[in-house]
């Protein structure tokens, strides 16, 4: 092999190993309701029933959680085993990385997710919010169509943006520890 095809080959390695995530293996995490009154994920069920606004229930998301941290060479790498905790204000959850976690679905009415994570030598947090899936499916379909058709979709896009019956979730969350 010659000096530019190894070091083709050890760039195509690098990369595919920096692409690499860790397998997730524990089963997803449920949150835990920070109040009385919940049915199953629905934390609203109960305040629902007595005829308050709450925000409508549309089922369940997964929330993919990842840490990145300091690498013995350095760097930075993907870190397992990390501690964290998941805060919405209106639930909870305890877990460690990587993870996915089972959130309520309220639409845009979901609430942001307070994410902190410690080892023993770092730290990190993050608020995750929630996104329109739909809006950004519907972007992703604009790339490369130039900038006067990005224009075009985007308007589009808003004209026929629905938050009754567009999907809204979180995008996967990783929580940098410094």
């Amino acid at each position: 092999m010659t000096f530019k095809g190894s070091l083709a080959a050890g760039l195509a390695l690098a990369l595919l190993t920096a692409c690499t995530q860790a397998e997730i293996t524990q089963p997803p995490i449920n949150i835990t309701p920070s109040g009385p009154g919940a049915v199953g994920l629905d934390v609203y069920a109960s305040a629902r029933n007595r005829g308050n606004p709450v925000p409508a229930f549309r089922g369940q998301n997964t929330v993919q959680v990842r840490t990145w941290g300091p690498s013995s060479d350095g760097g930075r790498t993907e870190l397992t085993g990390v501690g964290c905790s998941l805060d919405s204000g209106v639930y909870t959850a305890r877990f460690s990385t990587p993870a996915n976690i089972i959130v309520p679905d309220y639409g845009p009415n979901s609430p942001a997710l307070f994410i902190r994570c410690t080892t023993d030598s770092a730290s990190g947090s993050v608020t995750a919010n929630v996104v329109n899936l739909t809006a950004q499916q519907r972007s992703a379909s604009a790339v490369g169509t130039g900038l006067l058709g990005a224009i075009v979709i985007g308007a589009v896009n808003e004209a026929s943006r629905d938050n009754l019956n567009d999907d809204f979730g979180y995008n996967p969350i990783i929580v940098q520890l410094r």
